[in-house]
């Protein structure tokens, strides 16, 4: 089993490298969407992040506060891919939820500093959420003809509701003695369905963004 969890580890790892490489690559002809680069930024951002946990995780120092960094910076950059997305009655609501959420958290920080070192159950909840909605919101926008992004979309949509739920009940299994094979059962889960997710952005890339050859 540890094994399987090694090869998913270093699987996200390749794929999120090869996103955010093709992404890049593919930057100059997409530059003027808002929406295309604020979604290589959140995949350079989520390369930089995955990759510093790994290395610190490889010298077993310690990398739980590296999750904060991950989610909140997923929460606001999504938050903001999905902004350039909707129309414009819709957009607002986005930059309302940005800043209360935030708030919140910085709120919950100032009163328990030592939930920085920490698995923040509820900081994943509060962040997920809302991109769970976007993108139930922008597949709902989609019926009238805005199709961009949806297998991107799809699995934001599966990857985001599934990994909250397995970082929950995951959190809640740990805590009880005897079921830590289980909770690290479910981890795999997650990495699976990340791989899924990056496999899915990869897809995405070759049907929208790949740069077409120039005929001779």
């Amino acid at each position: 089993m540890k094994l399987i969890s090694s090869l998913f580890t270093y699987s996200g790892l390749i794929l999120i490298i090869t996103n955010t490489v093709l992404f890049l690559m593919s930057y100059r002809q997409n530059k003027k969407s808002i929406a295309y680069k604020l979604f290589t930024l959140y995949l350079i951002t989520s390369f930089i992040i995955s990759l510093s946990a790994l290395i610190l995780a490889k010298k077993y120092i310690p990398n739980l506060h590296l999750s904060h960094a991950y989610f909140i910076s997923q929460f606001i950059l999504l938050s903001l891919f999905y902004r350039s997305l909707f129309k414009s009655a819709q957009k607002k609501y986005v930059m309302i939820t940005i800043v209360l959420v935030c708030s919140i958290l910085a709120f919950q920080y100032m009163l328990r500093p030592s939930l920085f070192y920490t698995f923040n159950i509820f900081e994943i909840f509060i962040t997920s959420l809302p991109i769970v909605i976007y993108a139930m919101i922008h597949l709902y926008n989609s019926l009238n003809g805005t199709n961009n992004y949806l297998i991107i979309n799809a699995g934001i949509l599966v990857y985001i509701t599934s990994s909250t739920l397995i970082f929950i009940l995951g959190n809640y299994l740990s805590s009880i003695e005897g079921n830590i094979q289980v909770s690290r059962n479910i981890y795999l889960i997650n990495k699976i369905l990340y791989s899924v997710y990056l496999s899915l952005i990869l897809v995405q890339w070759r049907t929208s963004f790949r740069p077409l050859k120039s005929k001779s």
